[in-house]
């Protein structure tokens, strides 16, 4: 019985193991490649910090 018992305990852990990393979501692949663009000007001058 004991030894049932620990193979139920360790399939349990193992199984909510995989399902944890399994249901994460994936980064997605249009987040990575995102397109440079040139940054508008604004209108108003910059201050010089001094």
């Amino acid at each position: 019985m004991k030894k049932l018992m620990s193979v139920m305990l360790g399939m349990s852990l193992l199984f909510g193991t995989v399902a944890v990393a399994f249901g994460q979501d994936a980064p997605a692949k249009t987040e990575k490649k995102k397109k440079k663009g040139k940054k508008k000007k604004e209108d108003a001058p910059k201050k010089d910090a001094r």
